[in-house]
């Protein structure tokens, strides 16, 4: 089973992954593959409070900012194991600043990222990916932002159309 969860920042698309990952492993082992590169303390803040969210929950963390379809290799038995991969909105953008995907075009890269992704999800019992999603237009993005939102847009929207459910959870009000 591979699920998509996208969302709004803070809209508990994490505690509903959690969730559903417990659900779909049962007592079986669960991975939570963490793709965040820590810049600053709010990065830092932002781990720490993730790591106490999945306290005594079972998860093993495996840190992995790019290429996660590498993990196919290094996780044994991972046919055996649930995944949750958080979150797909950094991976992209830890992607799209990879020197060896500077000069691609926004397409390519959200196509290898797709890839790896699904790679991952077809090696594994489970796989739970986590999203942003973000206004596509919004006053004051500059051309990074720009690129890095419409990247993640397009990879959210490629790997909807291949997993087995997609969950919209929307901002809270």
């Amino acid at each position: 089973m591979t699920i998509i969860i996208i969302g709004y920042p803070d809209s508990g698309k994490s505690q509903k992954a959690e969730e559903i990952a417990i659900n779909l492993s049962s007592e079986g082992e669960r991975v939570y593959v963490a793709t965040m590169i820590p810049f600053d303390k709010e990065g830092k803040n932002r781990i720490k409070k993730h790591r106490k969210q999945r306290q005594g929950k079972g998860f093993t963390t495996i840190e992995c900012p790019i290429n996660v379809d590498k993990l196919v290799d290094e996780i044994p038995v991972l046919s055996s194991k649930t995944i949750l991969l958080e979150c797909l909105s950094n991976l992209v953008g830890n992607e799209m600043h990879d020197s060896r995907n500077a000069s691609k075009e926004i397409h390519e890269i959200a196509k290898k990222i797709a890839e790896s992704v699904l790679k991952l999800a077809r090696n594994s019992k489970n796989l739970v990916i986590v999203s942003n999603s973000f206004p596509t237009e919004m006053e004051g993005y500059d051309e990074d932002t720009r690129r890095y939102v419409q990247l993640t847009d397009e990879v959210n929207s490629l790997l909807s159309k291949k997993v087995d459910e997609t969950i919209i959870i929307n901002p809270p009000k």
